[in-house]
């Protein structure tokens, strides 16, 4: 018993900053998957709408085109 009180009273310290440490690396890496995800979908989102935008302006372009042929 005088030995387990020993070892806590020399250990205790970094067994609880290692705990600290070990629980909040897996929250935060929960977290970041969580980011991750998002910004993923953000991205995509962002693609569809920069794909929508550029047939947008060629069909702006193509119009313009007609109109200055028939000019």
């Amino acid at each position: 018993m005088e030995e387990f009180i020993k070892m806590l009273s020399n250990y205790g310290v970094t067994v609880v900053i290692v705990g600290l440490f070990l629980w909040d690396w897996f929250s935060n890496k929960k977290d970041m998957k969580d980011t991750l995800s998002v910004i993923k979908d953000t991205s995509i989102n962002i693609s569809k709408s920069l794909d929508l935008l550029q047939k947008s302006t060629d069909r702006q372009e193509e119009k313009l085109n007609k109109i200055l042929e028939k000019r």
